[in-house]
């Protein structure tokens, strides 16, 4: 399609289609098939066999009563009344194989328009269709796996995605609905399917394909809902497709709470062309995806392959790019793995680059120092030695910034760089923020208590002017620094210092498994169950679309609260499992997926590394008597020694225990990543 769809579709209809977009790429929009869908099919050969719409059936069903094709005089009131005087007169199995006969579901395949609606990511696909069109459709769907429901027993074990055949299958024994009576037996003999229906139509946007304004099942379903929901409170449903609808009808389906979106007005769709009209508007969903889905995060643009240096200009591109990636950032805790390397890749070549201070324009450096440090903390990577340095030469030359007291007048020089760089004062105090955290992490991890304190001392006296998650980043970091010197009446007093913020749920999650892993694990509990609570109430109040942090967040906080209740009893665990499992389903379809993470750690980490020889470790005694310490230089960053620290940022940043009172979580992949790490860490 060489032209852009939004400029082939009147500007009028693109509201609808925006909001059928978001609620599509959210989760919450499921679309109903009618027997007009499965025209688009693509025919075995010729002459091409036609798929009878429900006049056509009509007439068929006629002239197997009458023995003759109805004519302009002969008039029958309704298909399915005309359905019910067959099955009187010549039983349920001849109606059947009339509609067997009738429809050449065999004669045809599949078109690429049923692969484009497959793989859009509805919550259900509802049919009430007979044919095998959809189902023989899902092996051309990688990206998606959709169950097939066609009988009530169908329902127990199915998962969403799912294709249910409403009205029976060619591929199943079940009789087809067809006859008014079939219709009027419906709510009570497919009581399972009514109540999927009326959930889906509470939880999603519905969209009907492949109907008529005048279809009896597009009427049957239209009346129950009514009947269930009341005119007033009936949910918006979306009519697709080339209606060629008068104004009367038009007025009748807004008083049914539908709205119709007549394809016929797109250009270059003419009269009848109905697989182009619904090429269209599958189309359109698809070039949506980017504004309601950060699934691909990042996207991958030409500035990433900039060639590494410490000039100005490359630096300013690279960062320009980094900056419009972090703002688009989906929110996961921890990124899935796939996109770390993504990541990976994209900033090694720069982490050797050490710009001097005075090659960069002000406020050039603290972001691309800031940016590289936030991009590395996305990957699991530690800082290296040697990008410790350019911390601190950026925290030294912006240290003003970082004060509560920032005087209110600033140099016009200065205002004229922030405005140059398109930054805010309180931009480059974050910055500054977050990476004092990072200096923290590092000498804590590389026991360099007298650096550490410092950096305690001078975060203590600016903490007003902190964010709430940096204040509350540094109260885990203290308790972690308490944890690392095994000092357990530390980690309690760290931890009651540490200030109950009810607004940042996952981090009093963090703090929990810190509460567990020193044996408070009912008090952990407790936090937990709040914790998961407060996230789940957050997510609520908005679908999701591209901000995966509540989803993200419930993930973990979910196994952090199935370990507790493992150490309570076998029936709390068991029916954590039950309930727990359905909901990471779910998770997974945004990429959370704690326990598919730690799966992966452990049988990688359980595989014997390969040795490198691209670093160097030097030691150099200490205060205390026969002890040394150690610096790392790696030549080339080895991967091998990454997994095992990529493992354990993994626990720390997701707040993961290693063991909660003898019980083991994630204790065989940190045993083989400290095996790991041991020769070069004291």
């Amino acid at each position: 399609m060489s032209k852009p769809i939004e400029s082939l579709i009147p500007t009028d209809l693109h509201p609808y289609l925006n909001e059928i977009s978001e609620r599509l790429f959210s989760g919450h929009a499921t679309v109903m098939i009618g027997s007009g869908f499965s025209r688009n099919a693509k025919p075995h050969g010729h002459p091409y066999p036609e798929f009878p719409d429900w006049s056509q059936l009509g007439d068929l069903f006629y002239e197997k009563l009458y023995s003759k094709r109805p004519d302009a005089d002969d008039r029958y009131l309704s298909v399915p009344t005309l359905a019910y005087e067959v099955e009187a007169a010549i039983g349920r199995p001849a109606l059947d194989q009339i509609l067997r006969n009738a429809v050449p579901d065999q004669d045809c395949e599949p078109s690429a328009l049923h692969v484009k609606l497959l793989n859009l990511p509805w919550s259900d696909v509802f049919t009430t269709n007979y044919d095998t069109l959809l189902e023989r459709t899902r092996k051309f769907i990688a990206s998606r796996k959709y169950d097939l429901v066609v009988t009530q027993e169908d329902l127990v074990y199915s998962e969403k995605p799912r294709i249910v055949k409403l009205h029976g299958s060619f591929s199943s024994a079940r009789s087809f609905i067809v006859t008014d009576e079939d219709y009027r037996c419906y709510p009570y003999d497919f009581a399972p399917f009514v109540n999927i229906v009326r959930q889906s139509l509470l939880e999603n946007t519905l969209c009907l394909i492949g109907f008529s304004g005048n279809d009896p099942n597009f009427l049957q379903w239209v009346g129950w809902i009514h009947d269930n929901f009341g005119r007033q409170n009936s949910p918006r449903m979306y009519l697709i497709g080339l209606l060629k609808l008068s104004d009367s009808q038009i007025k009748l389906l807004d008083r049914r709470n539908i709205v119709a979106l007549d394809l016929l007005r797109c250009r270059d769709i003419e009269v009848g062309d109905h697989y182009k009209a619904l090429e269209y508007f599958f189309e359109y969903l698809h070039s949506r995806k980017s504004e309601y889905s950060r699934l691909d995060w990042p996207t991958e643009t030409t500035d990433t392959n900039v060639e590494p240096s410490d000039e100005a200009q490359p630096i300013s591109q690279i960062v320009t790019t980094w900056r419009v990636q972090r703002h688009s950032f989906p929110g996961w805790v921890i990124v899935p793995e796939a996109h770390r390397r993504y990541l990976w890749n994209t900033i090694k070549p720069w982490i050797g680059i050490h710009p001097s201070p005075n090659s960069l324009p002000q406020f050039l450096d603290l972001e691309f120092v800031f940016e590289l440090i936030w991009r590395m903390e996305k990957c699991l990577c530690p800082i290296p030695e040697t990008q410790i340095d350019l911390i601190e030469e950026t925290l030294t030359r912006y240290r003003s910034f970082a004060s509560p007291d920032i005087p209110l007048e600033i140099s016009f020089e200065t205002q004229q760089d922030l405005i140059t760089r398109n930054l805010h004062r309180n931009d480059v105090r974050y910055m500054y923020h977050h990476l004092l955290l990072a200096a923290m992490r590092y000498y804590r991890e590389e026991g360099l208590k007298k650096q550490w304190s410092c950096i305690y001392r001078e975060i203590s006296s600016c903490m007003t002017a902190m964010s709430p998650e940096h204040k509350a980043h540094y109260h885990y970091e203290c308790t972690l620094s308490a944890l690392f010197d095994l000092n357990l009446q530390e980690i309690k007093t760290r931890l009651q210092e540490w200030p109950i913020d009810a607004s940042l749920p996952f981090w009093e999650a963090k703090k929990a498994g810190l509460l567990a892993e020193i044996g408070q694990v009912s008090t952990a509990k407790k936090i937990l169950e709040d914790a998961l609570g407060a996230i789940r109430t957050k997510s609520n109040l908005r679908p999701v679309t591209t901000d995966y942090s509540a989803s993200s967040q419930e993930s973990i906080v979910m196994l952090l609260l199935q370990a507790t209740q493992l150490m309570d009893s076998s029936s709390e665990y068991q029916k954590a499992i039950k309930e727990f499992n359905e909901r990471w389903h779910v998770l997974r379809q945004y990429k959370c997926d704690p326990q598919g993470d730690l799966q992966v750690f452990d049988l990688t980490l359980d595989q014997s590394p390969i040795n490198r020889s691209n670093i160097t470790v030097t030691e150099t005694p200490t205060f205390d008597i026969g002890q040394k310490a150690q610096k790392i230089r790696f030549r080339n960053l080895n991967d091998e020694l990454l997994k095992a620290y990529n493992f354990l940022l993994f626990c720390e940043d997701a707040g993961i225990p290693f063991r909660m009172s003898g019980v083991a979580i994630a204790t065989k992949p940190a045993r083989n990543a400290l095996s790991r790490i041991a020769k070069y860490s004291l």
